[in-house]
């Protein structure tokens, strides 16, 4: 390579990974220093026979809720929603649909709603609740839900987010800034005195004084970091019922759903009403947790299950789940979808440095990063240029847990 070259690709710092935790955080390391790479692949497109990296987000419908798990989920998602409005604005990308969203339960004592009144108090936030599934089929005509179920009501910013568009919007911003993207794959790492070298399977190299690695599911293989992180990778399958652009529009302001329903065969409803997806048909989204999904332990197995999976094994169920919840849903076809989760040994996402070094890692969202991944690639570029996280975090909010 020549020298006018190299000089072209000595960074600041580099991000590995360009998804939604990635692409947040390279906008965040560009607001001030222009010296900013990100680095990953495209969503594959067409014959995927030979990518080598695979996402849950190349999806059109995520849902996007306020009041999470506990403390932390909550801040984060109250964070990220306050992003919003500006991001579209100077993006001129619209992501964020605040339609509301409900969370129901046949749980009598649920530890999520018993929580609601502290996390209130703190984060200052409305909601409604339901005494019984009566009170929500008439709040909602479109869900029938069972009467010995009880339920919660968040309204908007709570809604959903497209997280292609979230993406798009953040490289956007991060490219009016001065940062520079990279289709790669990383797939080599080398240390050498006070500098990174970094190479891609396309065979280019790339220096850097920093790594901030949000590789999601795919952080323990290639060797790059320098110890493994305790992760659990599962297969997720959703379901996308096509409908016409007429029913999309009866159905404009569906809220958003998480259903914790729990059966032998399936459990954790969650569902996003039609939108619009790249082919120009509307699709209702719902997923679930299956019995039959896998857990993987290798990169094969990974790629294998997004090139080849069975996932329509699942249709059936995955159908008849969705017309209990939506019988008078008019759906022209259903089709399935293959994604993976990344759970994490907290139950939270890792935010940390991978080392002694110059090598910081953020990624495990644990099937709720990307409604807050906004503000989890906030906290992980304060690590990065201040060596901790934001003082309204505490210190072992994000602990990193290596294998």
């Amino acid at each position: 390579m020549h020298k006018e070259e190299l000089q072209k690709n000595i960074f600041d710092c580099i991000v590995i990974g360009k998804g939604l935790i990635g692409s947040a955080a390279a906008k965040y390391l560009s607001l001030n220093n222009s010296n900013v790479a990100v680095i990953g692949p495209d969503e594959p497109t067409g014959d995927i026979s030979k990518s080598v990296i695979f996402s849950s987000h190349y999806d059109s419908g995520r849902v996007q809720r306020i009041i999470g798990k506990d403390a932390v989920w909550t801040r984060l998602n109250q964070q990220s929603v306050k992003h919003y409005p500006a991001l579209e604005k100077e993006s001129g990308i619209e992501f964020h649909w605040g339609v509301g969203c409900f969370y129901v339960t046949p749980d009598e004592d649920d530890p999520y709603l018993e929580q609601l009144h502290e996390l209130e108090k703190e984060f200052d936030i409305s909601y409604q609740l339901f005494e019984n599934g009566e009170a929500i089929n008439k709040a909602c005509n479109d869900f029938v839900f069972p009467g010995k179920t009880t339920g919660m009501f968040q309204p908007s910013p709570a809604g959903h987010i497209n997280p292609r568009y979230l993406i798009k919007a953040q490289l956007t911003v991060f490219e009016k800034n001065g940062g520079s993207i990279f289709n790669e794959v990383v797939n080599s790492i080398a240390y050498e005195d006070d500098k990174i070298i970094l190479t891609s399977l396309q065979g280019n190299v790339y220096h850097t004084k920093k790594i901030l690695f949000t590789p999601g599911a795919f952080a323990n293989f290639f060797g790059l970091l320098p110890q493994k992180l305790a992760v659990r990778l599962k297969s997720e399958t959703i379901i996308l019922a096509r409908v016409s652009e007429a029913e999309a529009q009866r159905l404009e302001n569906l809220p958003s759903l998480l259903y914790e329903i729990k059966t032998d065969e399936f459990d954790s409803v969650y569902l996003i009403r039609p939108v619009q997806y790249p082919d120009g048909n509307y699709y209702l989204k719902m997923g679930t947790n299956l019995a039959k999904d896998i857990f993987f332990n290798t990169l094969e197995e990974i790629q294998e299950w997004f090139k080849n999976g069975n996932s329509d094994e699942h249709l059936e169920t995955q159908k008849q789940v969705l017309i209990q919840v939506m019988p008078d849903l008019k759906a022209e076809a259903f089709f399935t979808k293959r994604c993976i989760i990344t759970y994490t040994e907290t139950g939270r996402p890792y935010v940390g440095k991978a080392d002694d070094k110059a090598v910081y890692v953020a990624t495990g969202g644990n099937g709720y990063g990307a409604m807050c991944s906004d503000e989890l690639g906030r906290v992980a570029a304060h690590l990065v240029k201040e060596e901790k996280l934001p003082g309204e975090y505490p210190d072992d909010a994000f602990r990193v847990v290596f294998a």
